[in-house]
């Protein structure tokens, strides 16, 4: 069994030891946290849903270019969030190694 806080280490080694533990349950629970994130994904719109949603204009001729562009970057903005997503479980995983 691993004696990380015996009575024989130096004061420092527990001290060290004590941060490291700390560490790895703090990485621990980042990374379950960032699994979550990616798993559990935020439902996506239809154009049609983000429409009614979002574009409440009081002309119809505002509708057809500026909704549309606006959807466009509303996907995008979703596949950036998925990357960080990715980059940060990563980079979790990485610390609990």
């Amino acid at each position: 069994m691993i004696n990380l806080f015996s009575k024989d280490k130096e004061l420092i080694l527990k001290i060290t030891n004590g941060i490291l533990l700390i560490w790895f349950l703090a990485a621990l629970i980042f990374t379950g946290n960032n699994l979550v994130n990616i798993l559990v994904k935020e439902p996506g719109y239809t154009f049609e849903e983000y429409k009614t949603e979002y574009c409440n204009y009081k002309y119809e001729n505002e509708i057809k270019d500026d909704c549309k562009n606006m959807y466009n970057n509303f996907n995008t903005e979703g596949k950036r969030e998925n990357f960080n997503q990715k980059r940060n479980l990563y980079t979790s995983i990485i610390n609990v190694v």
